[in-house]
């Protein structure tokens, strides 16, 4: 995926989760993020669609092929931790329920960025 950011997502309370992945060993690909449902726990959690998924509640996932990332994830019953990989080009979106952008500093992202994505938000 090339360069970019590592950050960690976390939800809890249990599927559905609200995203969907694609990719695994099998199929040459990194796992990533293909999409994310409105008001869920994912996109309430800060997870962006065309993340790199780097881990699963401690478990590498490079290895793994799409039918052991399912297998993965239903056996999480409450807590989700997810170590993604973000491309340094890819739009941040706040979180549905986050009325400010601070979130963006605890992620590592500039004050200029928040300032950017901001205004872009405005528009």
């Amino acid at each position: 995926m090339g360069t970019g950011d590592f950050i960690c997502i976390s939800m809890t309370g249990g599927a559905p989760w609200g995203f969907r992945l694609q990719g695994g060993k099998e199929q040459k690909q990194p796992l990533q993020v293909a999409k994310i449902r409105n008001q869920s726990k994912a996109s309430g959690s800060g997870l962006c669609e065309g993340d790199e998924v780097v881990s699963i509640n401690g478990n590498p996932c490079a290895d793994l092929t799409y039918p052991e990332v399912i297998k993965l994830m239903e056996s999480i019953t409450d807590s989700l931790q997810m170590l993604i990989k973000r491309r340094v080009d890819t739009p941040f979106l706040f979180p549905e329920d986050q009325s400010h952008p601070p979130l963006l500093h605890l992620l590592g992202y500039t004050s200029q960025l928040t300032v950017t994505l901001a205004s872009q938000l405005m528009d």
